[in-house]
Order: C-alpha cells, then structure tokens, then sequence
C-alpha cells in the first residue's frame, strides 16, 4: 500500500511513490515520530497499531539511537516501562542528598569527623 498524500511533505526527499508501508514501516514510523504533524501521527497509530510503532520505536531507542533526542525524550514517556521506584520519585528526592555533613554510619554527631592521618 502506498503513503497517503499528506506524507508526501515528510518525505520529500525520496521519490515518494516508490516508499510501501510494509516494507518501509521503521523508516515510516520513525520519520512521522520525530517530524510528523498530529493528523499524520494520528493515521500512523491508526494504521500501524500501537503494537508495531512500538516495537519500531523501541528498536531504535535501544538500538543506534537515529531518532533526535528530543523526540525519543517525548515518546519515550509513552513507550519506555519505567520502574514503579522511579516513577515515584520527584525530583527533589531523587537528587536529594544521600548523608548529611557530620553523620558517621547514620548517627549525627556534634563534632565534626575529621579524617586521622597515620603516619
């Protein structure tokens, strides 16, 4: 099957009659990801399924990363199963700081710990 003719923009530099949706569906899905307009985002799941875009998708975020980092950084958000301990956290505590000045093994203590030289 051929692109509809609102793909022809997308791929102007191709010769756009020669590219098939079949054979062509990695190259499709992750030119329309990275430069598509909504409506042919939208025909792209609509004709390729959620299943498949992924699939394309995650082979290239995994892969050699030809996408732009904007764009993978966008679907990402869609696509990429993120632990439940990650998704939790907000940013103030996942940069939040681990010890606190003064602690020694998770006891505060009044006085500074300096480090001992031995000689």
């Amino acid at each position: 099957m051929k692109l509809p003719h609102f793909f022809r923009t997308l791929f102007r530099n191709y010769v756009f009659d020669t590219i098939d949706t079949e054979n062509h569906f990695k190259f499709i899905i992750k030119t329309t990801l990275a430069r598509g307009s909504w409506e042919q985002i939208l025909w792209l799941f609509e004709y390729y399924g959620k299943e498949k875009v992924s699939e394309a998708f995650l082979e290239d975020y995994y892969g050699l990363r030809s996408m732009p980092e904007s764009t993978r950084k966008l679907w990402e958000l869609i696509f990429v199963e993120k632990p439940a301990v990650e998704k939790a956290a907000t940013p103030v505590e996942k940069w939040r700081c681990r010890r606190k000045a003064g602690q020694r093994n998770g006891i505060r203590s009044s006085e500074p710990v300096l480090p001992t030289i031995s000689s």
